[in-house]
């Protein structure tokens, strides 16, 4: 069954709101284009010559690329707890606003953090971060030939249910004070992850980071997460990825 969206989460968002959202977002993302070079010098670090220092820089550099992608897909969630919160700002078991907002929140994007480094651990420890040759050039078309086909997995569709259904998704997982927020925050996080971690890993390996890439698999994202058809949607999306992937696939051996 396919879930139904929030119609009103985006629409309990004032204007100052609005403005606020938007400033940071583009804020993030000129960040990001400022900061791509310096992403792209770390990831193509040998694995051995990755040190803290490069490994604290991108995680924080991941976290504001996630913000310029993912702020405004996640959104109707922060909106929704934000609101509930707020409503019930007098009962002892609630957070005080806007303190579980922004815990519930940090948690989300530090989870996203979190994981890039991981990624960029794993990859680079596999060698599919640095120049590639001979047989490592089917890689790109393999890994989006992969996201193609986790777009039609059942997993993806499972997270992303519980992505699209803000209400029905705080409700369910509701847990009180401070400590409930960041519990929330890294589950609604874990549910998101699941849904888009292959579009991360395209990024990584295919997109290399370009602001190009950046913004179809944001949108891509936001889409997913809004529109009232995300399974159709999301199933759309994999069969395009499969296509590129195989055009890619076939790029060297028609060269």
């Amino acid at each position: 069954m396919e879930a139904k969206s929030d119609p009103y989460a985006l629409r309990r968002i004032t204007p100052l709101m609005g403005l606020v959202v938007a400033l940071v977002t583009a804020s993030a993302w000129y960040v990001t284009w400022a900061s791509s070079d310096l992403v792209s010098a770390i990831m193509v670090v040998p694995f051995f010559a990755l040190n803290m220092t490069a490994l604290l820089v991108f995680f924080s550099l991941i976290i504001v690329m996630m913000v310029a992608m993912m702020l405004p897909s996640a959104l109707p969630m922060i909106m929704t707890f934000h609101g509930l919160t707020r409503g019930q700002a007098d009962a002892s078991t609630m957070p005080r606003k806007p303190t579980g907002t922004i815990v519930f929140t940090s948690a989300y994007f530090l989870v996203w953090g979190a994981f890039g480094v991981l990624a960029l651990l794993g990859l680079t420890a596999l060698g599919l971060m640095g120049p590639m040759n001979g047989w490592m050039l089917l890689v790109p078309g393999a890994v989006l030939v992969g996201g193609g086909a986790y777009q039609l997995a059942q997993a993806k569709e499972v997270c992303l249910r519980h992505c699209q259904t803000p209400f029905s998704f705080v409700m369910t997982h509701w847990r009180s004070g401070r400590f409930g927020a960041l519990r929330m925050g890294l589950r609604h996080a874990s549910y998101c992850l699941g849904c888009c971690w292959m579009f991360m890993i395209v990024l990584f390996v295919t997109g290399t980071m370009s602001l190009f890439w950046m913004g179809g698999i944001s949108v891509a994202i936001f889409l997913e997460k809004v529109v009232s058809k995300q399974l159709l949607l999301s199933r759309v999306i994999g069969v395009l990825l499969l296509v590129i992937g195989g055009l890619v696939l076939v790029q060297p051996f028609i060269n």
